[in-house]
């Protein structure tokens, strides 16, 4: 797979949280050639379904998030547009970036910034608020409150792109690259003899509260789930205890949300077929898909893989391609093993 091809594909269709619905019919298209079934819920979840061919078997749910932070629009001043945060956006990062405002006609606008020369030293040396940024697209009061109404959603403009030592770089990488992942994961498994149906879901709104794989491990029902997620990676501002190095390898998650029999199999498959991986302890929350699976029905043995990000919920994820194939290969030789009287879960 060429990873940073079909990046761009999986990225190119803005998909804020709430406005999944154009990024899921195009990966509900993508998906159609791998599965033998593939919906979109009322929700906006992408269900893709794969059956074994045997009867009265297992079945394994494998998930990552189609949606992406963004902003929403609140209002409009002067032909200005207030807006409001869709998911976990620093605004320290937010002056000076362009966006993609998806209105019915497509604009790019950019988030208003005080000159410095024009700053007091004490505007300086404070963070700056919400309510002093504005979206700048250069329309007038009248236009704007016409072509871009109160509810239009907004993304970051920004294209993957590569950087040395196959690394990439772009907005909406978490967590499309874990979808990116999943579908490599199909790829290997393609010609394999398996003992489990696999269920693909592309899930909504995790940004807002894990909302679509809630409905999605509702509606599916499987006997173990595998959340596909970002972890944080190392840069030299950051703690060593908490970050992963970008390149290292996979990252399985263990802990209370988390199946220990799920995670002791991936961690021993990781370790027979040589797959570079890590460990990340999770003592509570994962901050992730796993959290509400775990908990839908009667409960559900859910396991987490992870790849490491830098700068995540900006416009310039970083990740590396070695940790997207690390990935890929454990959740193929997982699924594979799922179902073997010798590998029972």
């Amino acid at each position: 797979m060429d990873y940073l091809q079909q990046l761009q594909r999986l990225c190119a269709t803005p998909a804020p949280s709430g406005y999944e619905y154009p990024a899921a019919r195009r990966i509900a298209l993508m998906l159609e050639r791998q599965m033998d079934k593939v919906e979109i819920d009322p929700l906006g979840n992408v269900i893709g379904v794969l059956s074994c061919g045997k009867k009265n078997t297992k079945t394994v749910l494998l998930d990552a998030h189609i949606d992406e932070i963004g902003l929403i629009v609140s209002g409009h001043q002067d032909g200005f547009l207030k807006f409001e945060a869709l998911g976990g956006v620093d605004l320290r990062i937010l002056p000076g970036r362009e966006v993609q405002v998806c209105a019915e006609e497509t604009f790019i606008g950019v988030v208003t910034c005080m000159p410095p020369h024009l700053q007091t030293r004490s505007e300086t040396e404070k963070a700056i608020k919400k309510e002093a940024l504005f979206v700048d697209v250069g329309l007038s009061q009248e236009e704007a409150q016409k072509k871009i109404p109160v509810g239009t959603p907004m993304v970051f403009a920004a294209d993957c792109v590569r950087l040395q030592n196959r690394c990439i770089s772009g907005r909406a990488l978490d967590d499309r690259a874990c979808f990116c992942t999943i579908l490599r994961a199909l790829e290997l498994i393609a010609n394999a003899k398996r003992n489990v149906d696999v269920v693909v879901v592309g899930s909504v709104q995790e940004e807002l509260g894990c909302r679509g794989a809630r409905v999605a491990g509702y509606t599916v029902s499987p006997d173990y789930a595998i959340a596909v997620d970002v972890t944080h990676g190392s840069t030299p501002d950051a703690p060593k205890s908490k970050t992963f190095d970008i390149g290292g390898g996979t990252v399985i998650g263990m802990g209370p949300n988390l199946h220990p029999n799920l995670t002791k199999l991936m961690m021993k498959l990781a370790k027979e077929k040589k797959i570079p991986h890590k460990i990340e302890v999770c003592e509570g929350h994962t901050g992730t898909n796993a959290w509400v699976i775990q908990t839908v029905r009667e409960g559900i043995k859910t396991g987490l893989l992870a790849v490491p990000l830098k700068y995540m919920h900006t416009p310039v994820e970083t990740l590396s391609e070695k940790d997207l194939e690390s990935t890929a290969k454990l959740l193929a030789a997982t699924v594979l093993a799922l179902g073997e009287e010798e590998r029972r879960v």
